[in-house]
């Protein structure tokens, strides 16, 4: 396993890019649940801090692609700088009006330009993976399950630094945080011009070098709206339950526990060579994750919570990999950037509507009530993998549907 990781570092400045990246997206797991214990402490409903979490992630999901276009056609660094910048003036003007308790509506349009400018590091770092490791080199597979088990420890460490500020010192603290990672990441990122991908002509015909536009790619980036719906509203949920259970602190360690499990399979995913086609995975992978989010519902303690956690979590990084791998042969380099966003972007999108819909239900219901949410979310995430698994391999051959756009 140790050989087939160090193998994938062996580019010069690797090393230095994947570091940098983990350290701007450090952040992505501190900002919704930071939101959430915040406000659900200051104004005692996690209606609302559901809803305040939701426009911050569904902001993601708008500008998510937008940026990503930006991205392939005119660089990395010329989008990454500012970008950041209007991301800290939102971040900073949300922190503000939550220390001055202001109306609810006032902090959703500060938080969904917070989401909209926040860049997704991630899709930048695997277009340099695929930039240092071009064709079908197995490092590149590689260094994508690496990336997903940063992602996946970035959720560990993430909520429990939020929960550790939140309740013991004061919260916006975790905000102001999570914007200085952002700016330290990013920044550290830019300079680096020689692992940058270079900018690649998308072609002459209208719209034919967008992304979504080729074939799976909506159906992939569904699936990725109904495990981003499972993320959104279980993590409510969890703060919700320890609440309720009278361990509001312990929901850090809940919400890690889901984190950890989906790094160690991430990390097991990536220590073999996979002979097996990417469709195939992506089909195995989204459709025994779509029946694990059922064993939140025999929890009935904080502790065994985390442990259904931890176990839900295992079917997250090996689906997320085979789907970012997925992309990686569908979409030309000139739009891949794009097109591996519209896997974060399909992720926010259902994290923030799961996360606005359900706090209310466990306001109303109960929290053990409202994991009925992202257990539904996941049937319907495996249900359409199947459905692209059939669309697919009603092609003759993967080059139809790897290089051609939609018609």
């Amino acid at each position: 396993m140790i050989t087939r990781y160090r193998a994938a570092f062996t580019p010069p400045g690797a090393v230095a890019f994947s570091a940098a990246g983990f350290v701007a997206r450090f952040s992505i797991a501190i900002y919704p649940i930071a939101l959430v214990l915040i406000i659900s402490a200051q104004r005692g409903e996690y209606g609302i801090a559901g809803l305040v979490s939701g426009a911050y992630v569904l902001g993601g999901g708008v500008g998510n692609p937008i940026v990503g276009t930006l991205v392939d056609r005119v660089g990395q660094r010329r989008v990454l700088l500012p970008s950041t910048g209007l991301h800290v003036i939102c971040g900073a003007l949300l922190a503000l009006l939550i220390e001055l308790n202001t109306a609810t509506w006032t902090l959703l349009l500060p938080a969904a330009l917070m989401g909209f400018f926040f860049v997704n590091i991630g899709a930048l770092i695997r277009a340099r993976w695929s930039y240092v490791w071009p064709g079908g080199a197995p490092q590149r597979s590689t260094a994508y399950s690496l990336e997903s088990a940063f992602d996946e420890l970035v959720f560990v460490l993430g909520p429990l630094a939020a929960t550790l500020l939140a309740t013991h010192a004061d919260p916006v603290i975790a905000l102001v945080l999570a914007m200085i990672l952002v700016v330290a990441g990013a920044y550290w990122l830019a300079g680096q011009s020689a692992t940058e991908p270079p900018v690649v002509q998308r072609p002459a015909e209208g719209g034919a070098g967008f992304a979504l536009r080729y074939k799976g790619m909506l159906a992939i980036t569904g699936v990725m709206v109904c495990m981003g719906g499972v993320f959104g509203s279980a993590e409510v949920v969890m703060v919700a339950f320890c609440g309720q259970h009278g361990q509001r602190a312990s929901a850090g360690w809940v919400v890690a526990c889901f984190a950890g499990g989906s790094g160690l399979a991430g990390l097991a995913y990536g220590s073999r060579h996979w002979k097996s086609p990417l469709l195939r995975r992506f089909v195995i992978t989204s459709t025994a994750f779509s029946v694990l989010p059922l064993l939140f519902l025999t929890a009935d303690s904080p502790a065994v919570l985390a442990l259904c956690a931890g176990v839900v979590g295992i079917g997250v990084a090996p689906t997320l990999i085979a789907g970012f791998g997925l992309v990686d042969s569908i979409v030309p380099d000139s739009a891949l950037t794009e097109g591996l966003t519209w896997i974060g972007t399909g992720l926010s999108l259902g994290y923030g509507i799961g996360a606005a819909l359900v706090g209310g239900i466990a306001d109303a219901h109960g929290a053990h009530f409202a994991f009925l949410v992202p257990a539904g979310s996941a049937l319907v995430g495996g249900a359409l993998a199947i459905l692209l698994g059939a669309q697919l391999r009603t092609t003759k051959s993967a080059a139809p549907w790897s290089s051609a756009p939609l018609s």
